[in-house]
């Protein structure tokens, strides 16, 4: 069995988001996508679907249900489910920006999820988490977040599907393990990893050893 350190899978279907390690689940999260639907042509407020990496963390200490305006996060702190919340897209607490890594899917002119602000973020609106209704980032509540955030790196890939839970669940079903599984290797023959990421995860490891070496 192949493995891979951490990688974060998002189903649109179930509105939530896993953490993976080593092929595991470790954690399982609630989430909103979009409230407009799947689709990735700027401008569209869509989730684009398809294989991401973290490119930027913002907010490490930033107080829980700060307020993020203007590209910085303000002193503002919000309240949780109040009607600015319910009237505004506000983004709370932790971001992590995402970059697209498919080109003619999720990279290039006009459907570029990094232009198109596509981030995980926090949210002053958490009690319409588990349904959609953000502007195309994936929403999380506050503790959560931070919890994500702390879990993981800039480079970590992050893969946005139609529905993804049930298929690793059926892993622990098959080999009744403990916790939930994640083959790789399972995965890459049924077409939902390619080799993208494949790529990204080498280049990674060479690296690595190359530190290692020095």
């Amino acid at each position: 069995m192949i493995k891979y350190e951490k990688m974060i899978l998002i189903s649109i279907t179930e509105q939530k988001l896993l953490l993976i390690q080593d092929n595991y689940k470790i954690a399982e999260y609630p989430i909103s996508t979009s409230k407009f639907g799947i689709g990735n042509k700027s401008g569209s407020n869509m989730t684009p679907l398809g294989y991401h990496l973290i490119k930027e963390k913002i907010g490490e200490h930033i107080h829980k249900n700060t307020v993020y305006k203007a590209g910085k996060f303000t002193k503002e702190i919000t309240t949780i489910n109040n009607k600015i919340a319910f009237d505004e897209d506000l983004i709370t607490t932790r971001i992590m920006k995402l970059e697209g890594m498919e080109n003619g899917i999720n990279r290039g002119g006009g459907i570029d999820s990094y232009e198109r602000e596509i981030w995980i973020h926090g949210t002053s609106s958490e009690s319409k988490i588990g349904t959609p209704a953000s502007n195309g980032c994936i929403r999380m509540k506050n503790d959560d977040i931070i919890s994500l955030f702390n879990s993981v790196e800039v480079g970590t890939p992050v893969n946005i599907e139609m529905k993804i839970i049930a298929k690793v669940q059926e892993k622990k079903n098959m080999f009744d393990y403990k916790g939930h599984t994640f083959r790789l290797k399972d995965r890459r023959k049924k077409g939902i990893l390619d080799s993208t990421l494949w790529k990204v995860n080498n280049t990674e490891r060479r690296k690595d050893g190359e530190r290692r070496k020095k």
